[in-house]
């Protein structure tokens, strides 16, 4: 193999080596969700075995709007 082939093949398994840690890390921050019910949670890892980069980035897309719509819900509950 020349050189460039090397690098085309590190660059590959770099970015496989990315994508996993990534769909390893939303599926345990996906777990770890308490406004999640049972379902949902099931939905967002298939959705990450389904479409592995993109699920992530929907992932931490709606992470942030989970996170605001729950914190107006426990607001409301104490008022």
């Amino acid at each position: 193999m020349e050189a460039w082939e090397w690098v085309l093949a590190s660059l590959a398994g770099l970015s496989a080596v990315f994508v996993m840690g990534a769909n390893l890390w939303a599926i345990f921050d996906v777990l770890r969700q308490d406004g999640l019910d049972q379902a949902a949670r099931i939905m967002w890892v298939m959705l990450f075995f389904v479409v592995p980069l993109f699920g992530v980035v929907v992932w931490l897309y709606a992470k942030t709007r989970l996170a605001g719509l729950s914190s107006g819900t426990r607001l409301r509950k104490t008022l």
